[in-house]
């Protein structure tokens, strides 16, 4: 029989022990910050302080080691910015980055805000410099883009490295970036490629945040489809008709996880929006890729879902002469999912 005094031994240690971690790990940063001076770590209680906004690490598509605060007015700091914000992860606090890419020319009074995630074995740094068209739209003033780093270079889905709570992860780094004055927090919307687009249709599925996402080259898992929403969302979803890692009919993939279809993964985010039942379907092309189209229109809120089969482009998120990210940002604006 389990004694009850063991068991609250047990938690409280295990409870000490953690607060431990978490003491030495901010007794090093504050040093750290003491030495530095101007290198600054931003966490949920414990920082360097710094006047104004942060430091500018650089204005065009290379982002360095250094990370600076969170503004705390509303100046927007032009140019690329990278921040941190530590989890408990399986014990230990690790310290996770984000990149924070503003308009180098800020020209409005607030921002809608746009994720972007990276896929499975990649970095947000690489994700963020292969993404010029990104870069153009955010100058161009139409929203800010944030670029999140997976923890071991994985979005926990449940089979891969990452053990970490991706989701609470990315409620906290939303959470921050609304107390900004310039941010729309109502305007928030997620795109992610391969691994990371399995996080968005998670984070679509667990949260509130996002009024629409975009998962390219994959869609739900088996365990996913069975989630309710707390919401119905906006959803542009990219499939290859040949990819040879997510199946498009759906299955036991190469990474173990088991897929639903594209079209049953479309169909179910198209239910919890009351769309029609029905698609409208469509032909066009994607640079030298044919592309059919569905649309399952008349949703409530002027929402939208919508998928799309590429043909013959496996599990590529590119498509040489194609705006897909123009694409996908017009998308989100025109079917804002707002309740």
């Amino acid at each position: 029989m389990i004694n009850p005094k063991k068991v609250k031994k047990i938690r409280n240690f295990q409870l000490s022990r953690d607060k431990i971690l978490q003491s030495k790990f901010v007794d090093k940063l504050q040093r750290s910050c003491f030495f530095w001076g101007t290198f600054v770590i931003l966490f949920a209680s414990v920082g360097c302080s710094q006047n104004k906004y942060p430091l500018q690490i650089n204005p065009g598509s290379s982002p360095t080691d250094s990370i600076s605060n969170l503004p705390k007015d509303s100046a927007i700091p032009p140019g690329l910015q990278k921040f941190s914000l530590p989890q408990l992860v399986e014990g230990g606090l690790q310290e996770r980055t984000y990149l924070v890419r503003f308009p180098l020319k800020p020209s409005r009074s607030n921002y809608p805000i746009v994720f972007y995630f990276h896929g499975g074995r990649g970095t947000a740094s690489k994700f963020f410099r292969n993404l010029g068209e990104v870069h153009r739209l955010i100058d161009d003033n139409q929203f800010i883009g944030i670029f999140p780093q997976g923890f071991r270079k994985s979005w926990n889905l449940s089979l891969e490295p990452s053990k970490a709570d991706d989701v609470a992860w990315v409620t906290e780094i939303f959470e921050e970036i609304s107390k900004l004055r310039f941010v729309d927090s109502s305007s928030v919307y997620a795109v992610g490629i391969s691994n990371g687009a399995g996080l968005v249709n998670k984070l679509g599925k667990e949260t509130e945040i996002f009024n629409g996402i975009a998962p390219i080259v994959s869609q739900q898992t088996v365990k996913m489809l069975k989630v309710t929403p707390r919401r119905g969302i906006s959803v542009f979803q990219v499939n290859g008709d040949n990819d040879p890692l997510v199946p498009l009919e759906g299955g036991l993939s190469r990474i173990l996880h088991k897929f639903v279809s594209a079209k049953e993964s479309a169909q179910n985010w198209a239910r919890y929006s009351n769309c029609a039942k029905v698609p409208t379907r469509f032909e066009e092309n994607w640079g030298p890729f044919r592309t059919k189209g569905f649309i399952y229109d008349e949703c409530e809120s002027g929402r939208q879902v919508r998928y799309h089969v590429v043909q013959g482009s496996g599990h590529r998120s590119y498509f040489k002469g194609f705006p897909l990210h123009t694409v996908i940002w017009n998308f989100f604006k025109n079917s804002p999912g707002a309740d």
